[in-house]
C-alpha cells in the first residue's frame, strides 16, 4: 500500500511539475512537499537518440556504482523503480524514473521521494540526481 502511494504521489507531482522541460538536470531540478507531509526531488534530462531501454540500461549500472538497488523495470511501461537501501538510521527510499521517447528523444526523470519526517539536503540530492542523469550518453554513431 506505502509503495502505490508513493507512486501515486510521484505521478501526481510529475503532472504538475511537468508543463516546460528546462536545458540542463541542475535547472530542471526542484521539490515538491516538506518534512511534515513527505516530500519528493526530482530532475529531467532530455538525452537525443537513446532509447528508453538503453536509459534503463545505463542507469542500472549508474545507480549500482552509489549503493542504489534496482527492484523493477518496466521498459514498455517508461518506469524504473530503484531504492537506496535501508542503514542503521534509515529505511529504505524509492527511486523512481520515468521516461518517454519522442521523435528520436528521450526525456528522463528521476523523482526521490522522502516520507514525513525525514529530510535531506537539497544539494546533495541534487548532487546524487544529476550526477546520475547527466551520465546518459547516446549510443555512438556507426560508421
Amino acid at each position: 500500500m506505502q509503495t502505490m502511494r508513493s507512486l501515486l504521489l510521484t505521478l501526481t507531482l510529475l503532472s504538475v511539475s511537468a508543463p516546460a522541460l528546462a536545458t540542463t538536470c541542475e535547472e530542471s531540478f526542484d521539490k515538491k512537499g516538506d518534512f511534515f507531509n513527505g516530500s519528493a526531488y526530482f530532475a529531467r534530462v532530455q538525452v537525443q537518440g537513446l532509447s528508453v531501454e538503453r536509459a534503463f540500461f545505463q542507469l542500472r549500472v549508474i545507480l549500482a556504482r552509489e549503493g542504489i538497488r534496482t527492484l523493477s523495470t518496466d521498459v514498455a511501461g517508461g518506469v524504473m523503480r530503484a531504492e537506496n537501501p535501508a542503514t542503521a538510521f534509515q529505511r529504505a527510499l524509492p527511486i523512481d524514473v520515468f521516461a518517454l521517447a519522442e521523435n528520436n528523444q528521450t526525456t528522463v526523470e528521476m523523482v526521490f521521494t522522502l516520507p514525513s519526517g525525514v529530510t535531506a539536503s537539497r544539494e546533495t540530492v541534487k548532487k546524487y540526481i544529476c550526477g546520475a542523469l547527466n551520465q546518459l550518453e547516446p549510443p555512438a554513431p556507426t560508421p
